[in-house]
């Protein structure tokens, strides 16, 4: 028979367990949340660059001298754009890198206690 301390340990010990539980279970959530939103975002933006670049082209040249200037009729409005937008993405994917390797750490130090 267990006495009433060890009871009361027992069961503090496992509503601790289920509080981890539930915790890791909303930050998957969240993750996989983050990852879709982000990923909407990618191809929303992908599927609306060709209207975008109609838009806003200011005419019609051949050649390579509006090559990255998609967004208007100087190249140099181009290179900042798609340079923003690169560092946007891979601010996201480091995020998101990151936020899983922790995700992961967390499962393993509670596999072993």
């Amino acid at each position: 028979m267990r006495t009433n301390e060890e009871r009361a340990a027992a069961v503090r010990q496992r509503v601790t367990q289920i509080k981890q539980q539930k915790r890791r279970q909303r930050q998957r959530i969240t993750a996989l949340m983050a990852t879709a939103a982000c990923l909407a975002i990618i191809v929303g933006v992908s599927f609306a660059m060709p209207a975008l670049s109609e838009k806003l082209a200011g005419g019609y040249s051949t050649g390579y001298q509006a090559a990255a200037g998609i967004f208007g009729s100087s190249a140099a409005a181009g290179y900042i754009a798609v340079g923003v937008l690169a560092f946007a993405l891979g601010v996201a994917v480091t995020i998101l890198c990151f936020r899983f390797r922790n995700l992961q750490e967390q499962d393993e130090e509670d596999q072993h206690d």
